[in-house]
């Protein structure tokens, strides 16, 4: 290449670069969450979710690199976990995931060390986003230091939390470097969301929590559960709009799964017609810059986006240090505290129901799914350590 020729290439370079990148990263986002919208600038870095890395920070590459290196080895990489710090909670929702009994918890939960040591393993596996769920992780009293433990050079740090107690602890906890935090909301109407969570005066409490967290700097969102009635009687846009009225930065939605405390729903098996109609009405809130960010759960775990990445990319951790595909599937692949974490992801990322993504949503509301694990009960070691 002749001096004039590299001018020409370096100023190519120079005057494309800028536009090219941001065409890279809006192409990446509408494919991941059906929008390419900037939903908040968090510590000057342009955040389009919550449930990935500020654009630019040092997690989005520690994010592309585990990519880079995750195509080298041909192996699947976690970018993402969830760990539930604790097996306690204030309120009683009927749709929790993790309860069926909160009366039969009786292990104990991971101590501040074992919990920083988990911590530390995930991040040496890759991992860029760590989602501290519960139980109610509020009440956990040494949360701060188990976020301040989280190297920040690698992962973004997120909440989610029914809001309870939220505005007397949302600043210690940005101070310790948490980034953002979910409430959950699952409606616009107060007496409907608190009988949801059997709380009364839950939803003025998650309100002020909201605002209080607004005012640290951290991104905020708002988590829902939402039911094919709730979509249909309107209780989705209401959501929407009060999003949109408190000023947060995303609405995550999640479609009811067939577990925990919902676990007697067969009605949620094989649903999907109503979810994709869900899916089609989000999109012109997405398309407007006025209107928080709008992630749909389903939308995520379908062929468009990632697919149900439950042991490609994602794992969930319990209070006691069991490795499970995600929040929604607590089958067992071995324990922290009985077995290294890189080993227990292997055999998570190997095994044959979740070597790769699929594309047929949650695996908990797949038929086929159900049945398969079922019949392969009686011989199946899955849950066991060796």
């Amino acid at each position: 290449m002749n001096i004039l020729s590299k001018f020409r290439f370096k100023w190519f370079i120079s005057t494309k670069s800028i536009g090219y990148s941001i065409d890279f990263f809006e192409r990446v986002y509408k494919i991941y969450l059906n929008h390419k919208k900037v939903i908040h600038w968090r510590d000057g870095y342009p955040v389009y979710s919550l449930s990935t890395p500020a654009v630019y920070s040092k997690p989005a590459v520690n994010l592309f690199a585990r990519s880079v290196f995750s195509t080298i080895q041909n192996r699947n990489l976690p970018n993402l976990m969830s760990f539930a710090v604790n097996d306690i909670c204030n309120v009683r929702c009927k749709h929790c995931s993790f309860f069926e009994s909160v009366d039969d918890i009786s292990r104990q939960s991971l101590d501040l060390k074992q919990s920083q040591k988990l911590i530390k393993d995930a991040q040496e596996l890759g991992v860029s986003v760590i989602n501290i769920v519960g139980g109610e992780p509020l009440l956990r009293e040494d949360l701060a230091e188990i976020i301040s433990s989280i190297d920040k050079d690698l992962s973004t740090a997120i909440l989610f939390t029914n809001g309870l107690i939220l505005e007397a602890k949302v600043q210690k906890l940005r101070q310790a470097g948490l980034d953002g935090v979910y409430i959950s909301i699952d409606s616009a109407d107060k007496e409907t969301h608190d009988q949801k969570r059997q709380k009364e005066g839950l939803f003025d409490k998650a309100m002020l929590g909201i605002e209080a967290a607004k005012k640290t700097g951290l991104s905020v969102g708002i988590s829902c559960v939402i039911s094919e009635d709730d979509f249909r009687n309107g209780m989705l846009e209401k959501i929407i709009e009060l999003g949109k009225k408190i000023g947060v930065h995303e609405v995550l939605i999640f479609d009811m799964v067939p577990v925990g405390r919902a676990k007697d729903r067969g009605d949620l098996i094989d649903n999907r017609d109503w979810i994709e109609e869900m899916i089609e009405f989000t999109e012109k809130y997405n398309d407007d810059k006025t209107y928080p960010g709008i992630l749909v759960y389903a939308y995520a775990t379908s062929y468009r986006s990632t697919g149900c990445s439950g042991g490609t990319s994602y794992f969930y951790v319990s209070p006691y240090g069991d490795i499970s595909p995600c929040d929604f599937n607590h089958e067992g692949f071995g324990n922290v505290l009985e077995k290294p974490l890189h080993k227990i992801w292997d055999k998570l990322s190997s095994h044959p129901d979740f070597h790769q993504a699929t594309w047929n949503g949650c695996k908990m509301k797949d038929s086929n799914f159900i049945k398969q694990k079922e019949s392969s009960k009686p011989n199946s070691c899955s849950g066991c350590n060796c």
